[in-house]
């Protein structure tokens, strides 16, 4: 097994901050798209002439903004919380999202994505998130911070089971768990999502639970339980917080494109036309996500538990057994 230079591993710590930019971009189109669908305006993509010499030329980076306001403010943490436990919470996240970046490739590009098993890290680091968010709401000693744990909890085991199964099926058609060998058997022959729609399908809802999209933000529930887990956080952690969030919808598009979409590649096209390629695939499937979050009601979380096993891990499931029958029915196509 060849392992990534050190040339390779120093490259790809660049794509961090390209991740992180490309959350803050999907964060904006949430917004924006959410608000139009409910018949509000949303973050202006071109400011008005006469309020530009406040607001800018645009507030297309309205999310770093909000993050750069946090960031300025002082964290009071609670008199009865676990003060250790609940200021490392967000940085142990943090560091979790910031090595998967590193590992997901952006418009095919990673190094460190051709590691064999660079499949099993991503999933075990996006694992770590939504254990550090459990953390941190039951080290708070808050009850809404506590209950929001308890539903995180519950939540995970509903989406990362499909999650799992859907991305490993994925790996039994390539024969690989590297994401960069998924990429190139895509590019010799068809995507993936065609290939194999109902793990893509599967794949795609146990996100949306993942980034606690409607209808699966029973965790952070406003109305109910104020913002779960994070109801106690403020300024600086708040806004570790928000740059995780902002991380983690970034990875769970790339890696949808790399696992689905051949990592934006196009056959008979120079790989640089994957750069546009990916943006407008990465765009396309947030939109997508967008219009279900903002048409659908919350589901309880006895309702979401349901409708994960239900219907995702029974999508994921048989896309796993599609997955074996294709690769000793069809061997020709991958």
């Amino acid at each position: 097994m060849e392992l990534p230079s050190t040339i390779s591993i120093a490259s790809s710590l660049f794509l961090p901050i390209v991740s992180f930019f490309l959350g803050i971009i999907y964060g904006y189109e949430i917004r924006k798209v959410s608000a139009r669908l409910q018949s509000r305006r949303g973050p202006w993509l071109l400011v008005p002439k006469s309020l530009r010499g406040t607001l800018g030329v645009t507030r297309l980076f309205q999310p770093l903004y909000d993050i750069i306001k946090l960031l300025c403010k002082e964290s009071l943490l609670p008199s009865t919380s676990t003060k250790g436990l609940f200021r490392s919470s967000p940085y142990i996240a943090l560091i979790c999202v910031i090595v998967a970046a590193a590992f997901t490739p952006v418009a095919t590009y990673s190094h460190l994505a051709s590691f064999e098993l660079s499949l099993v890290v991503i999933l075990y680091l996006l694992l770590g998130v939504p254990f550090a968010f459990i953390l941190g709401g039951a080290a708070s000693a808050s009850p809404w911070g506590v209950i929001g744990s308890q539903r995180e909890a519950e939540l995970m085991l509903a989406y990362e089971t499909p999650l799992v199964i859907a991305a490993f099926s994925i790996a039994t058609m390539a024969d690989s768990l590297s994401v960069q060998k998924i990429i190139d058997v895509q590019a010799t022959r068809l995507p993936f999502l065609l290939l194999n729609p109902l793990a893509a399908v599967a794949f795609l809802v146990a996100i949306i639970g993942k980034l606690h999209l409607k209808p699966f933000d029973v965790p952070e529930a406003e109305v109910e339980i104020v913002a779960g887990p994070v109801t106690e956080y403020g300024g600086r952690l708040l806004a570790i917080i928000e740059i995780v969030k902002t991380f983690l919808i970034a990875i769970c598009v790339g890696l949808f494109i790399a696992l689905f979409l051949a990592g934006g590649l196009v056959p008979g096209y120079d790989k640089l036309f994957s750069i546009p390629t990916f943006l407008l695939e990465g765009l396309l499937i947030v939109l997508v996500m967008t219009m279900i979050h903002t048409l659908n009601p919350r589901f309880r979380i006895d309702q979401a538990l349901i409708w994960y096993v239900r219907v995702p891990t029974i999508l994921a499931i048989s896309g796993l057994v599609w997955a074996y029958a294709f690769r000793h029915f069809f061997p020709a196509f991958i």
